[in-house]
């Protein structure tokens, strides 16, 4: 008797388990990888910009991208310099869309006005900010988040940069 539950990988597509589970391994060390190399970026721009933080911050912040949270630097004028993986996965957008761009891009009609004003002053004031807003995808779908944003400081105790861990609320 013949068994026919296996077929060879020409037949409807299909592949044999010993390749589709290597695929999925090369995968899996490619995403490794890749967000071994963001972790990495992110200690290179806290060494370039010569940010003060305390060993609790750097921790919250590696372990907000390895858990896959999105992060958006912006200098002081709010323009973004750079965005984590998860960012550009979670909105839709590439980099080259956004960089250059200000984090209001998500901002839409739904989006208070009065809680984005109030987390301005705070900035403005060069204190830290938690919020829960609406921003919008690049398609326009609109989701709830958890946006914690950061003034960053150098050496010199000089505001240079604002940090946004955001986080989708479900």
């Amino acid at each position: 008797m013949v068994n026919r539950s296996l077929r060879p990988a020409s037949q409807e597509g299909t592949r044999p388990f010993p390749a589709a589970s290597l695929e999925i391994t090369l995968l899996e060390e490619a995403q490794l990888r890749a967000k071994t190399r963001e972790l990495e970026l992110f200690g290179q721009l806290c060494r370039i910009f010569d940010w003060q933080l305390t060993r609790r911050q750097r921790r919250y912040y590696l372990k907000s991208l390895s858990d896959g949270l999105t992060l958006v630097l912006t200098d002081l004028s709010k323009t973004i310099l750079w965005t984590s993986r998860s960012f550009l996965s979670l909105t839709g957008y590439t980099n080259g869309e956004v960089l250059g761009q200000t984090p209001g891009l998500l901002q839409g009609q739904g989006t208070s006005e009065r809680v984005m004003r109030e987390a301005n002053e705070r900035l403005k004031r060069s204190k830290s900010v938690e919020v829960q807003v609406k921003n919008y995808r690049k398609n326009g779908e609109p989701y709830q988040c958890r946006v914690a944003i950061d003034p960053m400081r150098n050496g010199q105790g000089d505001m240079t940069h604002y940090l946004a861990v955001e986080q989708e609320l479900k």
